[in-house]
């Protein structure tokens, strides 16, 4: 027990002397730690966490649309009833589709205006209310908002917003903000919103006024009960649900799979972290085994085992360890529940719900700790070679003998400034110490460049759709009089603003697999054959079908069937069974991959069975604003045609990244100035006799300050200079891969001007300004105490 007290006493006296180095360490410590349990949090708990709270919410667990041209609501109304399933359902028969909404020169396209029922109260299935106090019908031109729409155009109650309906607008008023449990996440592009019963006749006619909403929440969740219901429906029915079908895994995954891919981030930027602080960690401790050698010989001197020595060392460290992961463990819990809320408060869930990340931050706190002890260690491997006699007379390390190498002549000769010479030949004196700077600094550099380039990536993402597997469209064009979009391509492909056009519609067909008993309906993309040129369809395995009885299927499907290139796949479609060879398999997030890509020879011919003709895209000219030229088509064609500009793709990913992204930045910039402010004190400790010999000479703390200056920036920036290069042109290429298993094509990465900033100017200033902490250090240097010893 005295040895133990011994050694507690002498690790705690070693934390007192290096109070500083051992707070920088505990805060790099900290970070790390608190990113950590976020990641695996969201990795590991996220689902659990949803799941808990939409059945807290008790949101729908599927929803269905549908054209009330082909089904009656009242039929659908009358198969619920007398369905043998227990289950609650709402029916929302009056909607009209919104061409885009607009706030301040923002525009969103793809929204849905639909009439809310006739009772209102927390029994309805969506919208959901988040505050039922003085809750009332909208009344002539007011409507009900998500927090999403609020988000996006910065909008609160009371404000007003633009509807563009077909060819008319309308000013209307923001009365209320409620919860959208089916689309209300920032990873769904669809947009939801709601009038007063009986109020939808005041708004201008639009296009797609037929489609309905039926919303059902079954009294006891399962996937077989949910499979089955969906089987009973087509089969009662005999239409396909398809794409139209919103499960609950895809209810789920549209306010998850975003956040989950955030985790994967987080997980990679701790980990790189871990590596620099554990690095940081072996310099702390070999610079403190070097200036305290004496103290060390003297421990021995007096006794103290090789291991109790080493246990001084565990004592200062583990201290600083284990501050740093509990602190971290718990920020990182913290920070958690406000992302979870975040998450949640899209659904409407803002009451506070509990969750048990105990186990998560445990096991971070006991992980953390343990390396911190294990890098501790290896200061074993020093002190067996410990002279105790040697190391008082001395105050060094002994080693073995070597022949003297023959010095360079190192003399100032006047032609750069003195503290200019004097760093870059410290550098060359302290090679190790000043390589970890450029390495910390090219690895965080490397980082800011990636992030800030993926997220102007997905900014950028209606300029280059082929790289998430989606193919590039600026109109989608379809009939309103029956008369075919196909009689008027030829002329509008003529138009300087068009580029290029294509056909291609969405039906539904049904396929089953070897080992499946039942029939399912999946969504097919027909395109009109042949294909144009210019189309980039970038399909991972094989090629696109050329002719008819040749399919390419989405990468989901092909993996969770085990279908090849080659093979043969049975489907029906237009309610006849035929064979078809899979000709490719391509990545594509539209559907999350569970699509068929299908050509025909004739599209209007092909789809006539539907009661229709074919849709064509439009896409551009570089430079031709879409949403005044769709305006101008429609009005030239004086209603004939619809032509509605595509949706933005990349404005919710945007959402979600651009908070990550600057979370992550703020922690690289302050990282980076804990390790410059660590490693330059350190210095200034084991300088301490240069110092003064320098202060003796005549300069002022300020000038021995340019020293370290010239050497920490010096090293930043060629650290900086490599990272912008790694992050530039090999490290998208190597994290393919990795987006690959996320359904991309390849790693979603623009060069940013803003990513160049941080890297090559932001990172060496923080260096700087680190750097510049320390001056105090070199003030309380005294050139009469070195003197006196």
């Amino acid at each position: 027990m005295v040895i133990l007290k011994t050694i507690f006493m002498c690790g705690l006296a070693k934390l007192r002397r290096k109070k500083v180095p051992s707070l920088l360490l505990g805060i790099c410590i900290m970070l790390t730690a608190a990113l950590f349990v976020n990641a695996f949090i969201l990795l590991k708990e996220l689902n659990t966490v949803f799941d808990r709270a939409y059945e807290g919410m008790e949101g729908p667990q599927m929803c269905c649309l549908w054209s009330r041209g082909m089904v009656n609501a009242d039929s659908v109304r009358q198969y619920l009833e007398d369905s043998a399933e227990k289950l609650e359902y709402q029916i929302t028969e009056q909607t009209k589709t919104i061409e885009y909404i607009e706030k301040d020169g923002v525009k969103l396209s793809n929204g849905i205006l639909l009439e809310l029922p006739e009772t209102l109260g927390r029994e309805m299935l969506s919208p959901k209310i988040m505050d039922e106090a003085g809750i009332e019908m909208p009344q002539k031109g007011e409507i009900w908002i998500t927090p999403k729409i609020a988000n996006i155009l910065n909008l609160r109650v009371g404000d007003e917003v633009s509807l563009q309906l077909a060819d008319q607008s309308v000013n209307v008023k923001v009365v209320r903000i409620v919860a959208d449990p089916v689309f209300g996440s920032s990873n769904t592009n669809v947009y939801r919103m709601w009038c007063g019963y009986g109020r939808l006749s005041d708004f201008p006619l639009s296009e797609n006024r037929l489609i309905s909403y039926l919303e059902i929440r079954f009294e006891e969740y399962s996937r077989q009960a949910e499979q089955k219901f969906i089987r009973d429906t087509e089969a009662h029915f005999n239409v396909p649900l398809g794409d139209t079908l919103y499960t609950y895994d895809k209810i789920k995954n549209g306010y998850t799979s975003a956040w989950q891919m955030l985790g994967n981030l987080l997980c990679l930027v701790s980990v790189i972290l871990a590596a620099v602080v554990i690095v940081l960690t072996l310099f702390l401790v070999k610079s403190d085994m070097d200036e305290d050698v004496r103290t060390a010989g003297i421990y021995q001197s007096l006794g103290m085992t090789g291991m109790q020595i080493i246990g001084v060392y565990l004592v200062s460290y583990g201290a600083a360890g284990f501050a740093g992961a509990g602190l971290g463990s718990l920020m990182g819990g913290w920070l958690n529940h406000g992302i979870l809320n975040q998450i949640l408060g899209n659904t409407g869930i803002y009451t506070d719900f509990t969750i048990n990340t105990g186990a998560c931050q445990a096991g971070v706190f006991a992980g953390v700790s343990a390396a911190v002890l294990l890098v501790c260690l290896c200061a074993v491997f020093r002190i067996r070679t410990l002279n105790a006699s040697h190391a008082i007379r001395s105050g060094t390390w002994q080693t073995r003998e070597r022949a003297r190498k023959r010095r360079r002549n190192w003399s100032y000769n006047g032609r750069c400034s003195f503290e200019l010479y004097y760093a870059v030949r410290g550098m060359l004196n302290k090679k190790a110490g000043y390589v970890y700077i450029a390495s910390v600094s090219l690895i965080l550099g490397c980082l800011s460049v990636v992030c800030f380039g993926c997220l102007n990536a997905v900014k950028n993402i209606d300029r280059e759709p082929e790289a998430w597997g989606i193919l590039k469209t600026d109109i989608y064009v379809t009939s309103l009089d029956g008369t075919p979009v196909s009689t008027v391509t030829e002329e509008l492909e003529k138009e300087p603003e068009v580029e290029y056009t294509y056909g291609v519609n969405k039906i539904y067909s049904k396929y089953k697999t070897d080992h499946q008993d039942t029939w399912q309906s999946i969504v097919t993309e027909l395109y009109e054959l042949p294909w144009n040129e210019k189309i980039e369809d970038k399909s991972l395995y094989g090629r696109r079908p050329q002719k008819e009885g040749e399919i390419s299927v989405g990468v989901t499907l092909a993996r969770q069937y085990g279908l090849e290139a080659g093979e043969k796949m049975e489907l029906y479609v237009n309610g006849e069974k035929k064979q078809f060879e899979i000709t490719g398999i391509f990545r594509t997030l539209s559907n999350y991959g569970n699509v068929i890509r299908m050509v025909t020879d004739d599209l209007d011919q092909a789809v006539e069975a539907d009661g229709g003709s074919g849709d064509y895209m439009l896409v551009l000219s570089k430079g031709c604003d879409k949403w005044n030229y769709a305006r101008e088509l429609t009005e030239r064609y004086e209603g004939k045609f619809s032509f509605i500009a595509s949706k933005s793709n990349g404005e919710h990913i945007t959402g979600v990244l651009a908070p990550a992204v600057g979370t992550i930045l703020a922690v690289l910039l302050i990282t980076s100035v804990l390790i410059t402010i660590n490693l330059t004190f350190l210095l200034i400790r084991r300088e301490q006799k240069l110092i003064g010999l320098l202060k003796a000479v005549g300069m002022t703390s300020w000038q021995i300050l340019k020293i370290y200056l010239w050497r920490n920036c010096l090293a930043a920036l060629l650290g900086s200079c490599l990272g912008l290069a790694a992050g530039t042109l090999l490290v998208p290429d190597l994290l393919t891969p990795f987006a690959k298993g996320m359904g991309l094509v390849k790693f979603p990465f623009s060069n940013s001007a803003a990513g160049m900033l941080v890297s090559s100017v932001l990172l060496p200033l923080c260096m700087a300004l680190g750097t510049c902490a320390v001056v105090k250090a070199i003030h309380r240097v005294s050139v009469k105490q070195l003197v006196n010893e």
